[in-house]
């Protein structure tokens, strides 16, 4: 038996020295695929011994030039940024050889491009509200392009829109700033045509997330609210409608000077559309009157609304405004007035026919 094993032993030891030699490689391929899989950079073979290594990045700060809004408005938020990226360390790998016209120019051209490493470019700025049921920002995204070592962008506009019941308090937008830059370049040179070396480029992206806070406040320290309607409803087609909205002030000051303008939906029209008051203290209630029409077209069944405009003063401030909203129905017309409606016609043609039988001598 000894002598059979010794016979195969060649053979077989190859495969199985084969066999490991194989598992050995994989297994030192883990680690790189790893690397790989996690997004390590493998920078290009250009980049290895190029001339010139230049540590830094870019590095934006942002600014919000207002941060403070109002309750129910249609706003702007105003945003800069700015590029306080530099170079931390420069380091020589390769000096150009003295005697090589060629590797001089590549070095000099390489010194000069590695100096761009901290511009920000393709910049892109998106905006979002954490809490958007309170803010709405209608234009979330701004280009402002690239933005160099030291330098601020333009003004980045963003409309947003305050919700009316949006409570006063602090609340907290998140900036995601977005933008390219140049990790490293290498030059190559060309012994054919010094003057025009290779160039190579190697591209990273940044992403930066940075928070601001927007304090929203209510303009005026009176508030209004409705707290009556009468008569809730009123019938299609009748005019001359006397409608008396009552409002209570919930806010904390006098509103003075107060004209609340009624501007109703389409279907009915007023044509008494302000009632003035003097003053408003808080926790007091006011009666609104107003004279109306509604069209013989509104929809029956229907809550039509009724926006009430404020204008006053405060405590603090002039020229303020406000709105609420009521609410009032359009009934159908009813049978009863249906069938004094017929016979208020009938009458009327029977009179025109009693008078032209009079003109006849028929009668």
């Amino acid at each position: 038996m000894a002598e059979k094993f010794s016979g195969e032993n060649p053979f077989k030891f190859s495969v199985l020295a084969a066999f490991i030699f194989v598992l050995a490689l994989i297994a030192a391929c883990i680690p790189a695929a790893q690397a790989v899989e996690a997004g390590a950079p493998i920078p290009p073979e250009q980049f290895g011994d190029d001339y010139y290594k230049v540590y830094g990045r870019p590095n934006i700060t942002l600014a919000l030039e207002q941060d403070r809004v109002y309750q129910g408005e249609d706003a702007s938020l105003f945003l800069t940024l700015t590029n306080l990226g530099r170079i931390t360390s420069f380091q020589v790998n390769e000096e150009p050889a003295a005697n090589k016209r060629e590797e001089i120019l590549a070095a000099q051209k390489e010194q000069e491009l590695e100096k761009l490493r901290t511009v920000a470019q393709d910049v892109s700025v998106l905006l979002s509200a954490e809490n958007d049921s309170a803010i709405d920002i209608k234009r979330r995204v701004a280009y402002p392009g690239s933005i160099r070592e030291g330098q601020t962008s333009a003004r980045l506009e963003f409309p947003i829109d305050v919700y009316k019941n949006t409570p006063p308090g602090s609340y907290r937008l998140i900036a995601v700033v977005n933008f390219t830059y140049q990790r490293d370049v290498a030059v190559k040179g060309d012994e054919d045509h010094p003057e025009s070396p290779d160039v190579f480029y190697w591209y990273d992206s940044i992403s930066q997330t940075i928070p601001l806070i927007l304090t929203v406040e209510r303009r005026s320290g009176a508030e209004f609210a409705v707290t009556s309607v009468s008569p809730q409803a009123l019938a299609a087609g009748t005019e001359d409608n006397v409608v008396k909205i009552r409002i209570k002030n919930v806010g904390y000051d006098t509103a003075k000077d107060l004209v609340a303008r009624l501007r109703p939906e389409s279907g009915i029209y007023v044509s008494v559309d302000e009632s003035p008051i003097k003053s408003l203290p808080p926790g007091q209630e006011a009666e609104l009157v107003y004279k109306m029409d509604v069209s013989k077209d509104a929809v029956p069944g229907k809550n039509y609304q009724l926006r009430v405009v404020f204008e006053f003063s405060d405590s603090k401030r002039d020229d303020l405004a406000d709105w609420e909203n009521a609410y009032i129905m359009v009934e159908p017309v009813s049978a009863g007035r249906s069938w004094a409606a017929l016979f208020i016609i009938i009458i009327a043609l029977a009179g025109a026919l009693l008078v032209v039988a009079k003109k006849k001598g028929k009668i």
